[in-house]
């Protein structure tokens, strides 16, 4: 049977994208320092002008939220917060992002004195104010990240549980094999949150490039086309000396297992 290929992208910088044009499919862009929501719209006009010349579109944004801006704790500045969303989500409509992951461990980091149940309320609310406020085909994905990035939401168990809370249609969660992998959690796991998958990262042994190590990578796309995905996977990893060679080596190692020649 012929599978669905799902669409390889990778984690760059504007500077990178040249370098990366002619093997992936997208570009993911970092929302916090690429499309800046701290800087007001008049500033930010030519830089987002710079970035629709892009040459390859960009479809997803990763670092949502700037650790500047708290969303969990008593010091929530909730006009600071709306402010930052709206920025974000009008340049990202504007460069046609699909998709925006949320990971932001220093922004959702609980502080001392903060209990659990609290924080999770302030991120079950914060993902509905998201939802409610994104422009038409835009989905929030949540990120679980290791206990050594954050110390709320850490699997994707936990991601899942906190989107069903959230309950909104365009609230997800997405996967990454490098927080799977510190956490030691089984990759049973996404079988379980299948409904709940939207986006996935990937990474080698060491957070190098797909490819170099020994992470289950091939276990991985077979999982992802027995439960019928079809959507996007990014490259999101920690480069050696040279970037363009290396992830040139990603993609060739990757595209079969995306086209499932598994």
């Amino acid at each position: 049977m012929t599978q669905q290929p799902i669409e390889l992208g990778i984690c760059v910088t504007p500077e990178q994208a040249a370098l990366v044009a002619a093997d992936y499919d997208y570009l993911e862009l970092a929302l916090s320092t690429t499309l800046d929501p701290l800087v007001d719209d008049e500033a930010f006009a030519p830089t987002l002008a710079s970035l629709m010349n892009l040459p390859l579109p960009a479809r997803a944004c990763n670092n949502f939220v700037n650790p500047r801006v708290r969303l969990v704790g008593p010091d929530v500045d909730w006009n600071l917060v709306e402010t930052y969303i709206s920025r974000g989500f009008r340049r990202a409509e504007a460069l046609g992002i699909e998709l925006i992951v949320f990971g932001s461990g220093g922004a959702r980091m609980v502080p001392e004195g903060t209990s659990r149940e609290e924080a999770w309320l302030q991120l079950v609310g914060f993902c509905q104010h998201c939802s409610d406020h994104a422009y038409p085909g835009l989905v929030i994905a949540i990120e679980p990240l290791n206990q050594g990035e954050c110390n709320i939401i850490n699997t994707y168990e936990e991601g899942v549980a906190l989107a069903h809370e959230v309950d909104r249609p365009n609230v997800r969660v997405l996967a990454d094999i490098y927080h799977f992998e510190v956490e030691s959690e089984s990759v049973d796991s996404i079988r379980e949150g299948a409904e709940m998958l939207a986006h996935v990262h990937l990474a080698d042994s060491g957070r190098l490039y797909p490819g170099s190590g020994s992470y289950p990578l091939r276990q991985w796309f077979a999982l992802l086309h027995e439960l019928g995905y079809g959507q996007r996977a990014s490259v999101e990893c920690n480069w050696g000396a040279d970037f363009a060679a290396e992830a040139r080596a990603a993609a060739e190692f990757l595209r079969p297992l995306a086209r499932g020649e598994v």
